[in-house]
């Protein structure tokens, strides 16, 4: 019952970035479809729903099981993803288009690259999360401040989202080819190395800032 509760989470957090990609297809103005795709991210932080780039940080901290659980995550994340994809290729051809261009562009990075740039957006989905699940207060101004900053940052710098990509490319398409598994696969990577060693980094330093104060005194 767990593991389907896990599941039916993951598939609502999939389908909250679904949204928020949408709006940004549908957005002419890039920095406004980047502050919108904000959306979906705030609702999955207010639900607890669970989204893959926001539990991959915590890895080296838990138990072998919580691969499986990322693992149950990522399943559930792509299958609202298609489903929200398969819907939008339906009811707004037009967006279909618009995420068709973008897949297109997205296969033409250096593997390595495409990794890279899920490392970078790991990162700063991280950031965001953490800080916000940091916050007790729920009405605090902060924890949304830095959700609606991080987030359309990794947007504007065309860093790589591994299930927003997955929304793209089931919107277009592109997901059920072999190139497109591949892409959500190395994006997926780049999003787990650069959300572990980020965190990891993050906490030796304020581990080593904590012993450095405790010194002085």
């Amino acid at each position: 019952m767990k593991q389907l509760q896990n599941l039916v989470s993951a598939i609502m957090a999939g389908v909250m970035i679904s949204f928020g990609g949408g709006v940004f297809l549908a957005c002419e103005n890039k920095i406004v479809g980047a502050l919108l795709f904000s959306l979906g991210l705030t609702v999955i932080l207010l639900n607890g729903f669970l989204l893959f780039t926001g539990k991959t940080a915590y890895l080296l901290e838990n138990k072998p099981s919580y691969i499986l659980l990322l693992c149950l995550i990522w399943v559930g994340n792509i299958l609202g993803c298609m489903g929200m994809g398969a819907l939008v290729a339906y009811a707004k051809p037009a967006l279909a288009e618009t995420a068709s261009k973008i897949c297109d562009a997205k296969l033409t990075q250096a593997p390595l690259q495409t990794i890279a740039l899920g490392a970078l957006c790991g990162i700063l989905v991280y950031i965001a999360v953490d800080f916000f699940k940091a916050d007790d207060d729920k009405k605090a101004f902060n924890k949304y401040l830095i959700v609606f900053t991080a987030i359309p940052a990794f947007i504007i710098c065309g860093f790589e989202h591994s299930v927003a990509d997955m929304f793209y490319f089931a919107a277009s398409g592109a997901l059920y080819t072999g190139k497109g598994i591949v892409y959500i696969l190395l994006v997926t990577a780049g999003n787990l190395v650069g959300a572990v060693i980020f965190h990891v980094v993050r906490k030796f330093a304020a581990a080593q800032l904590k012993a450095a104060k405790s010194a002085k005194k």
